[in-house]
């Protein structure tokens, strides 16, 4: 994939990665603003949730002073204490509770209608008065209830309150409970002398608390739970969500929190609160109904990702075009470059990277054009040279004849100086074709030198003088064909020849640091600086023009030579001064028979 992906053109990676980096973008600023959204909210609701906990609190701390002061005024009336002193009968003390004093306390009690169910024990086993609002009926006895761990835990509370669910299994107040109730029982001890006469219990339907308490706290999509003390579960409202796990959820925790929490296979914001005799209220919000206002930010995101999408697309490809148009241009002017036109360019507007890359482009293509411009050139003189060689060595046998031929004429006619100069055009003429190589060995080089100033010196008349001092050590390297004759004769013809009392000409060779050296020095009548300023102007560029007075075409043809054997690996240097005469410098790599060789077949490859 990866592999398939680097060989999409630039064009194509931009305008996809321009898409990816949109898209994540537009995801990732999505869905911070989900979880930004949906933070705020549950961090409202939780705020929101807990109020309700603590209106609930309230509700039912209320509902529980309200009936625990009814009752502390019931059984403190002196009707209830005289009537479980003397052991009364229920139907005197019924009586005797609807007339007289105590008539206003249970009118309150049936108008408020906060109680829906009472019993008062005393000493015997029935109750000597019970009432129930809501059809019940079938009071416990008083033997069973004594009996109970509901008992025995409101005795040890000696006349304090005690609230506690009404289960089915520990219903010993009720025989037939019609409704579920919260229970609540008190010991009743005389005003005289603190004696225990008996208990009364109380009980509230749950839909009675909903209704006074609870009402408009609770739907089918919020849930009210309270547990007591120990975490029995006393009353629900609305959305059924409690299971046991979670009342290990506010366990060591502070008085009141919310908390997101999974229970019967649903997520929560459950929010909790403790009381102050004990109580645990439970308030949960299903999240995913909190999360319902959240889709309309949904489809917002959507929305702005799809119009991300759409709208990046044409801007990518406007932007790709703009980018890759240049670089799609020098493709098309390389691959013509390649097909042979070499005056190619690309036109250049911005100085960027693409811009700068197209300079150099620019500057390649003309570098290579001149390149190849050189070379041809060059090819084309050595195929003049090499024409001229072949011409020159048409029947060199039937040449070396006539030349033996004279050489025999001029010996009978006792021209012995003709003779001498004859037999050295001979030699010099042998070493000068050297079978048409282009390297010669410097041992043969210094001959053919040798011959060649021989020769000048029989035509100056003996005003020449010469010296070649190149050690026989160096007979073994091999050099570039005639490279030190065109110096020589520059010096004979343009130094000495001027000079009406000849002159003198030093050829020297050494070895140094794997170069070899060779200095060709005269005391003729010198070079002007600017005859050296062209000189120097040639050895830059061998196409430069140069009068024939300082042998120009010598030069270049020698030059050219040397670059192109030698590439930039020669140096050639002038001195002089006119009146005085001239040096030239020149050092040459050292080179074997065996490069030598290599260099021809390369050559002839060509």
């Amino acid at each position: 994939m990866s592999r398939y992906f680097f060989n999409l053109s630039i064009k194509k990676k931009f305008i996809i990665i321009i898409l990816f980096m949109t898209t994540l973008v537009s995801i990732s600023l999505g869905y911070y603003s989900y979880t930004t959204s949906k933070s705020q909210i549950i961090e409202n609701v939780s705020t929101s949730s807990l109020s309700v906990t603590q209106v609930v609190n309230s509700n039912l701390s209320s509902m529980q002073k309200s009936i625990s002061d009814w009752v502390t005024v019931f059984i403190l009336s002196s009707v209830v204490q005289k009537s479980l002193q003397q052991r009364s009968s229920e139907s005197d003390l019924e009586a005797a509770l609807y007339s007289g004093p105590t008539a206003s306390i249970m009118d309150q009690m049936l108008i408020t209608g906060s109680v829906d169910y009472i019993a008062l024990y005393g000493t015997t086993s029935e109750p000597l008065y019970q009432v129930a609002k809501d059809g019940s009926s079938g009071p416990g006895t008083s033997d069973q209830i004594r009996s109970s761990a509901i008992y025995d835990e409101t005795s040890r509370r000696n006349g304090a309150a005690y609230w506690f669910p009404l289960t089915d299994q520990e219903n010993l107040f009720i025989e037939y409970n019609a409704k579920e109730k919260i229970g609540m029982s008190r010991i009743i001890r005389s005003t005289l002398n603190g004696e225990k006469l008996g208990f009364i219990f109380v009980g509230v339907n749950h839909q009675t608390i909903r209704n006074q308490y609870l009402r408009n706290m609770y739907d089918e999509d919020h849930g009210i739970m309270v547990l007591d003390q120990s975490g029995t579960p006393l009353i629900s409202a609305g959305k059924d969500f409690y299971s046991i796990d979670l009342l290990s959820l506010t366990k060591s925790r502070q008085q009141s929190d919310s908390v997101i929490t999974t229970s019967k296979g649903e997520e929560l914001l459950l929010t909790y609160s403790k009381t102050d005799n004990g109580w645990l209220i439970l308030y949960a919000v299903p999240i995913s109904l909190l999360t319902k206002q959240l889709d309309s930010i949904k489809l917002f995101v959507m929305l702005v990702i799809m119009a991300c999408i759409f709208l990046s697309l044409p801007l990518s490809m406007a932007l790709s075009h703009i980018l890759t148009a240049p670089v799609k241009k020098l493709l098309i002017s390389m691959r013509r470059f390649q097909n042979g036109h070499f005056e190619e360019r690309v036109e250049v507007k911005y100085q960027d990277e693409i811009g700068l890359l197209g300079q150099g482009y620019n500057k390649m293509v003309a570098n290579i054009k001149t390149l190849v411009d050189e070379a041809y050139v060059l090819q084309l003189k050595e195929r003049q040279a090499e024409l001229k060689a072949l011409q020159s060595q048409i029947n060199p046998h039937f040449l070396y004849n006539m030349l033996d031929m004279i050489f025999w004429e001029a010996e009978r006619a006792g021209q012995e100086h003709i003779s001498e100069m004859v037999i050295t055009l001979s030699r010099l003429f042998r070493l000068s074709l050297n079978q048409g190589k282009s390297f010669t060995s410097v041992g043969k080089e210094k001959e053919f030198i040798q011959q060649y100033l021989s020769l000048q010196q029989m035509r100056f008349n003996d005003k020449l003088t010469y010296r070649v001092d190149i050690p026989d050590e160096l007979d073994q390297y091999v050099l570039l064909k005639l490279c030190l004759q065109p110096f020589i004769e520059n010096a004979l013809i343009h130094g000495i020849e001027r000079k009406r009392e000849g002159g003198y000409v030093h050829i020297n060779g050494w070895l140094e640091d794997g170069y070899i050296h060779f200095t060709v020095t005269d005391n003729g009548i010198g070079m002007s600086v600017e005859d050296l300023q062209e000189i120097t102007k040639l050895k830059k560029d061998s196409d430069v023009y140069t009068s024939h007075e300082i042998g120009g075409y010598a030069i270049q043809n020698i030059i050219q030579r040397l670059r192109h054997y030698y590439n930039d690996q020669f140096k050639l240097s002038y001195t002089s001064q006119l009146g005085q005469g001239t040096k030239v410098e020149l050092k040459i790599p050292v080179m074997t028979e065996t490069q030598e060789a290599e260099d021809d077949s390369i050559d002839d490859r060509r």
